[in-house]
């Protein structure tokens, strides 16, 4: 204990002829902390980043599109008309007692050409405007920070900052 004592205050005697600084003790740990000292920075260089970022943006495009619509003939108007036709066939073509069955099959099958021709579909185009998203990507350097450099005591230190620093805070310390 007596020659740690003695270390300290010689180390304390030397340091205040040498150079006047405050020093601290610090009991728990044997440890010497000198005042904090500033050294010039001797130049500051810009540290970059490269971000990437995905921007969206629509894009639209105009379509033709089928649409299928019903014709404007009447169903039941047209069956009745098909069927009387029809009917008037049968009754041309079948002879005999088979004159009323000839009359009566042509009179079904009219009345169901009748119909099926009057569900004809006609189909009409019509624009249609579509769009999808689709993402474009884009880099760009960001400055994120600057690298201080100086030179303390012979030996390069540096510091990263948000800023150019113009000095570089420096704390000492020395344990027995």
């Amino acid at each position: 204990m007596k020659t740690n004592l003695l270390s300290v205050c010689l180390l304390l005697a030397t340091a205040a002829i040498a150079e006047p600084t405050n020093y601290e003790i610090e009991p728990s740990s044997n440890t010497v902390t000198k005042d904090i000292e500033y050294v010039p920075v001797t130049r500051s260089q810009p540290v970059y980043s490269t971000i990437t970022k995905s921007i969206p943006h629509e894009v639209c495009q105009d379509q033709q599109v089928a649409i299928q619509q019903p014709s404007s003939g009447n169903s039941a108007m047209s069956g009745i008309v098909g069927g009387i036709i029809g009917g008037v066939l049968g009754h041309q073509i079948g002879g005999g007692s088979g004159k009323v069955a000839a009359t009566i099959g042509g009179a079904t099958v009219g009345t169901m050409i009748g119909q099926s021709g009057s569900r004809d579909t006609r189909t009409t185009y019509q624009t249609v405007r579509r769009c999808i998203v689709q993402y474009e990507t884009k880099s760009e350097n960001v400055l994120t920070g600057y690298i201080n450099y100086a030179k303390y005591h012979g030996q390069d230190i540096a510091k990263m900052s948000d800023e150019p620093l113009k000095e570089i805070k420096v704390t000492n310390s020395f344990s027995f």
